[in-house]
C-alpha cells in the first residue's frame, strides 16, 4: 500500500515492490499467477495528519476522503511507481483495487457536500423540481442533506444511494485507468462483499455490482458459505 512506498513525506522506498517482484519470480518457478491487492486503506499517516480534512470520510478499511486533491495525488504517484515496475512480469495474473470496499461516511465532507449539491442540480435542473418529486421545500440545493442512517424508502435515500454508487465506482474507475496507462492489457478487479447487493440496508454504502463490473474485467468479490 501506499504507506509502504511513501513512509514519510519526503522519502520513496522501493523495498515492497521488490519483495513482491521476488514473490513472483517464485510463483513462476511454480507455475503459479498472483493477484495483487494494491491496498489503498494503507494510507500514510503522515498524510493524514498533514491534511486533517481527509480523516472526515471512509467506510470499513477505507478510512479518508478519496475525492480530496490531496488522497489522489498521493495514490496516483504509488500507481505511477509502482505497476510500470510489475507490469510485465509473466506471473502477475492482476490488480485488486480495493478490499471489502465500503464508502459510508462522507456527510462532513466538503468535497462530498460540493459533488452531492452539484449532482442534485444535474438530476433535478431546479429546486422546484426537487421539492416536488420529494414532497419538501428546500430553498436551494445548498439545504438538501446527506443521509446519515441506513436506507429509507424515501426519494432522499435513494438519490443519494445512487449519488454514492456514482462517485465509488468513479474513485475505482480513476485508479483503474491510472492503471491501464502502462498495462493496457492487465486485469483489474474489487473484492466486493457479495452479500451487501442483496440487502437494501447496504444500499447507501456506495457498493453497486453493475457499476463495479463496468470498470473491471473480472468479478472480484469476497464470499464466505457457512456450513451447518
Amino acid at each position: 500500500g501506499p504507506h509502504s512506498v511513501f513512509p514519510d513525506e519526503d522519502t520513496v522506498s522501493n523495498a515492497v515492490v521488490e519483495e513482491f517482484l521476488r514473490v513472483l519470480d517464485r510463483a513462476a518457478q511454480s507455475h503459479l499467477t498472483v493477484d495483487l491487492l494494491i491496498s489503498p486503506h494503507y494510507f500514510p499517516t503522515w498524510a493524514l495528519e498533514k491534511y486533517p480534512h481527509l480523516n472526515s470520510c471512509g467506510g470499513c478499511f477505507l478510512k479518508y476522503c478519496v475525492d480530496a486533491p490531496e488522497s489522489r495525488e498521493i495514490l496516483e504517484r504509488f500507481l505511477r511507481h509502482v505497476i510500470p515496475q510489475i507490469n510485465t512480469h509473466p506471473a502477475l495474473h492482476s490488480i485488486c483495487l480495493t478490499n471489502e470496499p465500503i464508502y459510508r461516511r462522507s456527510h462532513e465532507c466538503t468535497f462530498t457536500q460540493n459533488m452531492w449539491q452539484n449532482w442534485l442540480e444535474e438530476q433535478h435542473c431546479a429546486i422546484d423540481v426537487l421539492n416536488e418529486r420529494y414532497n419538501a421545500q428546500y430553498s436551494s440545493f445548498v439545504d438538501v442533506p446527506i443521509p446519515v442512517d441506513d436506507a429509507e424508502a424515501e426519494p432522499l435515500y435513494y438519490d443519494w444511494s445512487v449519488f454514492n454508487h456514482e462517485r465509488f465506482a468513479g474513485w475505482h474507475q480513476w485508479m483503474a485507468d491510472i492503471i491501464h496507462e502502462s498495462a493496457p492489457a492487465l486485469p483489474v478487479h474489487a473484492k466486493i462483499m457479495m452479500w451487501m447487493p442483496f440487502n437494501r440496508r447496504y444500499v447507501t454504502w456506495g457498493v453497486d455490482a453493475e457499476l463495479f463490473s463496468r470498470l473491471s474485467q473480472i468479478n472480484g468479490n469476497d464470499c464466505v458459505k457457512l456450513y451447518p
